[in-house]
């Protein structure tokens, strides 16, 4: 470096401790507000800055403000200083500014700001602790815990008015707790996330926000030369006034945030999840040789106690140790250990009508004995297409009629939707959750209209969980041109209140537009008219009725089909009707459905003995159907 570059002066340093004191502090908390509190401890050595220590010293700025050389000139202590001006970094802070941030490393010195940027300053910060904390899952009974299924977020595929090319598609929302859990822990444990990284970046920029503040205060006031030279004479005799006992306050204290509130929520998830339910002896299993259900033994339960897990977490975290486990705090559900078999009855059945066609008849016998038997555990959703499969014709099925593509076409398996419609109609009275259901294209024969369940092959599918406490049985069978569906577990609904589904026509649609077709092609039909039904849950109890509304259901009409436009042939049997007949028969049927409530409520008020419809499996567990298990069959129907 050139002579003419550098600024020479001699001065004369007597080896004093340097040191330096200020008259407040600033703290911050989760809100990041100055509490005015000192630390009391000297400068980390290690600090990436330090200060000016006892004796003739070296300091060397790296990266940012003023490189300074300091050499010893002779014995007396007389020294040469070199000052070189190199380029300073306006996002470092230049003067000496003290962190306190033993809130996140225990007995941590204090942190020299000085030359540090704010993102160095928060990787130094997110760098001192080491976050990993873990709850651990106390259930004495986790062996047999089984961790429940996250219901899927899926979007309704369906337009605003329910209305698909495919007919009327109803899905059923039901409130799922598990819906509301964010977090995915493992059956053992769950690992919480590191909660004070945000805290951190909020910190640091509070710090530097406060720093460029004030350092354009002191740039903007400009001071005399006589208030200068008070103030290098104050600090000089403040200097020489110093000892080495003196120590260097913090200018921020940094403090943890409360966590208590995301602590809390962590652990309410966890207390959802990791709930097991007691197994009290119910039905694990069906005998088919004896058409009966099996029980098991028991098991107990185990519910997490969410304040005082919370406690344990939040003690963790107040003494500074961010990496440790804590067991949840619960307690043992007890599982019954009186017999519960005498318990459990039959709480549904319902009876549908079948067709005189063997065909369909065969494929609703098969898809009865595939349902037959099933038996569900508290919570566990219920699938048709898991539980019937495929229907194919190696397992049986026949070809019949069936919907496809919004057209009736000759279908192996085509009937099996009797099956499921029953089912539905079944799990409606026993007060069971259904958690999907989709209506057919064109509305049933067999059940009213807004009261069916739709299948097919891979979708659409029928679905419900058992939201009971307890397991649950189903039966189901074929019988004389009859189906018949029993749910076989502990009541659902409370003593005294009873379930029913029932649909009334809203409006008729218009006849499709005709189809021209040549004979080759297929036999002229008339077609009929579509239409639009409300669906309601009729609740009993106390001998009062509530109505109240549950689904809207909207079936196409069939198109009519011409040889050329303008004639008119009647349609062969078993083709789709007029529109004017459909609305007749649908009239019809709603007098018909009127005269069946009619005789049920004569039936209910004379104690009657109903008559027998149809026998179900052999056994003790399914009981004899009656006249009022037998659902109204839609327009149509016989």
């Amino acid at each position: 470096m050139l002579a003419s570059q550098r600024r020479l002066s001699r001065e004369v340093n007597r080896a004093q401790g340097s040191s330096r004191s200020r008259s407040s502090s600033h703290t911050y908390s989760g809100k990041y507000s100055r509490t005015g509190r000192n630390s009391g401890r000297r400068p980390n050595n290690k600090a990436p800055f330090p200060a000016v220590a006892v004796g003739l010293l070296a300091i060397v700025v790296l990266g940012s403000g003023v490189f300074a050389l300091t050499r010893s000139k002779s014995k007396t202590e007389e020294t040469e200083t070199v000052i070189e001006t190199q380029a300073i970094n306006p996002n470092a802070i230049q003067k000496d500014l003290y962190l306190d941030y033993s809130a996140f490393k225990k007995d941590a010195e204090l942190l020299n700001l000085k030359g540090m940027t704010e993102e160095e300053v928060e990787d130094f910060l997110r760098k001192s602790y080491q976050w990993n904390i873990v709850i651990k899952n106390a259930n004495p009974n986790i062996q047999y815990f089984s961790m429940p299924e996250f219901p899927e977020h899926k979007e309704n595929s369906s337009s605003d008015d329910g209305v698909d090319d495919q007919g009327t598609e109803e899905i059923v929302k039901v409130a799922n707790t598990l819906s509301d859990v964010s977090i995915r822990p493992e059956k053992t444990e769950f690992a919480i996330p590191d909660m004070m990284s945000d805290s951190i970046h909020n910190f640091v920029g509070q710090i530097f926000t406060n720093y460029k503040e004030n350092m354009a205060t002191e740039s903007s006031t400009e001071e005399s030369s006589t208030e200068k030279e008070k103030k290098k004479k104050k600090k000089k005799e403040e200097t020489t006034s110093e000892t080495e006992s003196q120590v260097i306050q913090a200018d921020y204290v940094l403090q943890l945030p409360d966590f208590s509130d995301k602590v809390n929520d962590y652990v309410n998830q966890l207390a959802i999840v990791w709930k097991m339910a007691p197994q009290n002896g119910d039905i694990t299993s069906y005998n088919k040789s004896t058409g009966e259900f099996e029980f098991g033994g028991t098991k107990d339960g185990y519910a997490v106690n969410v304040s005082d897990t919370a406690e344990k977490v939040m003690e963790l975290i107040r003494a500074k140790n961010f990496s440790g486990e804590v067991e949840t705090v619960g307690s043992t559900v007890p599982a019954s250990t009186a017999s519960i078999k005498d318990k459990y009855k039959i709480i549904a059945s319902v009876t549908t009508k079948t067709t005189s066609n063997e065909l369909r008849n065969t494929n609703v016998k098969l898809a009865a004995a595939a349902v037959n038997g099933t038996v569900l555990q508290p919570g566990e959703e219920f699938s048709f297409n898991t539980v019937v499969g495929q229907r194919t014709a190696e397992k049986g099925y026949k070809p019949a009629a069936a919907y496809n593509q919004g057209e009736v076409v000759e279908e192996v398996g085509g009937g099996v939707c009797q099956i499921s419609s029953t089912l539905y109609n079944a799990v409606f009275r026993a007060g069971l959750t259904t958690t999907y259901r989709r209506a057919h294209t064109f509305a049933p024969t067999y059940v009213t209209p807004g009261t069916d369940a739709t299948v097919s092959w891979p979708g659409p599918d029928y679905k419900f969980v058992n939201n009971s406490k307890h397991a649950i049985g189903i039966l189901s069978w074929y019988s004389n041109q009859t189906a018949t569906v029993q749910i076989y577990g502990l009541p659902v609904l409370p003593d005294g209140v009873k379930w029913e589904l029932v649909s009334e026509k809203v409006k008729d649609l218009p006849v499709p537009a005709p189809q021209i077709i040549t004979p080759e092609q297929g036999k002229e039909s008339n077609g009929s008219a579509g239409s639009e039904w409300q669906a309601y849950k009729v609740i009993t109890k106390d001998g009062k009725t509530e109505k109240v509304k549950d689904h809207y259901a909207s079936y196409k009409g069939h198109t009519p089909k011409k040889y050329t436009p303008g004639t008119t042939e009647s349609t062969s049997a078993g083709e789709s009707t007029s529109a004017s007949a459909s609305v007749s028969e649908s009239k019809s049927s709603e007098t018909k459905t009127s005269e069946t409530k009619a005789t049920e409520t004569k039936a209910k008020e004379t104690k009657e003995e109903n008559p027998e419809i149809s026998n179900g499996p052999s056994g003790n567990n399914t009981v004899v159907t009656s006249s009022e298990d037998v659902i109204s069959p839609g327009p149509g129907g016989e």
